[in-house]
């Protein structure tokens, strides 16, 4: 949902200053009705059919997750197609010129965002009842299984979950770039050429990066999180951290109610980065499971996998751009047209080239905790045990049953748990090694410093023919 929202504001922060398809603002309102129709529609659609579907059966679930899914994905882009149409019929230039709030730093990018904001709050709404009936499962296997399950959360604190990890996890750095860009921006306009195209363009990317790096400092307090309390436990996952020679700000508690078993690391620099564990990994977990699944996040850490996945993000935007540009370009066609090319070739991107690149990052990940999780720890010869392996798929398993996810159920960035599963545990059988996934995610990392190569390239290119 994350990429939803990052796509949401890229679509706002490139159409928001072209001109409407038509003229004059009689399109707004009917084009606002649509979209917000829409998305109620789509919603309200995907959750009775999951809830007719699970009522049936028992054994119907999977394939009523699969339709879930399948409808998920077609609400998402409803959202974020929809919100470009909805900018394009004038609302964009009616916030920005007839409100004024172009003339407001950061104040025009967060109004022609409520539509979409108001569409993902409906959406939440409407799939809670879903969200009820699948915790009851959840709970009632716990129960079998001899743990303590804990209450569903209220609605409003299912709206408030999804509002601070989806929602704010993107728009609280993302807003904080746009205030500062816009800010430059203006005070550039006082000042005399080039400087002020300097200082608007220079100072933007500088603070772009500044607010990427910090950005942890942030989410850490939109999320509600703790640091890990002192005790063996704390102790033995820094002895982890000091073996892989990795540094971090500090070890945190991801608090969730005891009912998101998961495990994330966000930083690119080890001074402001942090490993976070959920609550309910911890309490339903035990030792040497959370030190397998610690272990998987410090292999996207020593992998570099968040870089290459910002390095992908940078490429993918001057290559889509540029080839929007040269399409439209061939093809005489309109500017809207063009910008229409663009969002459609970076979305393309990001569903099929970012999510296979991101399974690729997972799987290495996967096979670096189960190295790490063997008997006497990671071999020389990169070699998988058998009791890592087993280790560190019992503990894969085991989120999914404490989150009431299907082990055959597919994931766009992860994978299915069955299929990491069974690879991890092959190479445990057959005494693999690191070797193979190693190579294949080597060759990822060349292709992406080809792809910002030649991206930079295409933008020089540009800069030269504009001069």
């Amino acid at each position: 949902m994350q990429i939803v929202v990052l796509m949401a504001f890229v679509v706002a922060l490139t159409l928001a200053d072209l001109a409407p398809v038509v003229t004059g603002r009689w399109l707004v309102m009917p084009a606002l009705v649509t979209y917000l129709g829409g998305a109620v529609a789509v919603g309200a659609f995907r959750t009775a059919l999951s809830l007719r579907a699970i009522g049936r059966s028992p054994d119907a679930l999977p394939g009523s997750l699969r339709r879930h899914n399948l409808m998920t994905l077609v609400g998402q882009g409803w959202l974020v197609a929809g919100l470009g149409g909805v900018i394009l019929a004038g609302y964009g230039r009616w916030v920005l010129d007839d409100l004024l709030l172009g003339r407001v730093p950061l104040a025009g990018e967060v109004a022609i965002l409520c539509p979409f904001v108001v569409a993902l709050l409906l959406n939440w709404l409407l799939e809670y009842p879903l969200y009820r009936v699948m915790r009851a499962r959840i709970g009632e296997q716990q129960v079998l299984a001899g743990l303590r399950p804990r209450p569903a959360w209220t609605r409003g604190e299912y709206l408030g979950y999804n509002v601070r990890h989806y929602l704010l996890f993107v728009a609280v750095p993302v807003g904080l770039i746009v205030l500062l860009s816009d800010s430059l921006r203006l005070l550039g306009a006082y000042l005399p050429e080039p400087a002020g195209e300097v200082v608007a363009m220079g100072g933007s990317i500088a603070c772009a990066g500044g607010v990427f790096l910090c950005a942890p400092l942030l989410i850490v307090r939109v999320w509600r999180t703790a640091p890990l309390p002192a005790g063996r436990l704390r102790e033995e996952l820094w002895e982890v951290c000091r073996n892989a020679k990795l540094t971090c700000r500090d070890l945190l508690v991801w608090r969730s109610g005891g009912l998101i078993a998961n495990a994330g690391v966000m930083g690119l620099i080890g001074p402001l980065r942090y490993v976070l564990l959920s609550d309910a990994l911890l309490e339903q977990m035990d030792d040497r499971q959370i030190k397998a699944i610690f272990a998987h996040e410090v292999g996207h850490i020593r992998s570099h996998h968040l870089f290459y996945a910002l390095l992908f993000a940078l490429s993918s935007v001057m290559l889509c751009s540029a080839a929007g540009e040269l399409t439209a370009g061939a093809l005489h066609l309109a500017w809207w047209a063009e910008q229409t090319i663009t969002l459609s070739l970076l979305m393309a991107a990001w569903l099929v080239a970012f999510g296979w690149i991101s399974r690729r990052f997972e799987r290495q990940s996967d096979v670096i905790a189960a190295w790490a999780s063997g008997p006497d720890g990671p071999r020389p010869d990169g070699k998988i045990t058998p009791e890592g392996a087993a280790i560190f798929s019992l503990a894969l398993e085991q989120v999914a049953h404490l989150n009431g996810l299907s082990a055959r159920q597919g994931n766009w960035r992860h994978g299915s748990i069955a299929g990491r599963v069974a690879y991890v545990m092959w190479l445990g059988g057959t005494g693999g090694t690191r070797g193979p996934i190693d190579r294949v995610v080597r060759r990822i990392k060349t292709a992406l410093w080809g792809a910002l190569a030649a991206g930079l390239a295409l933008v020089a290119a540009r800069l030269v023919w504009e001069l």
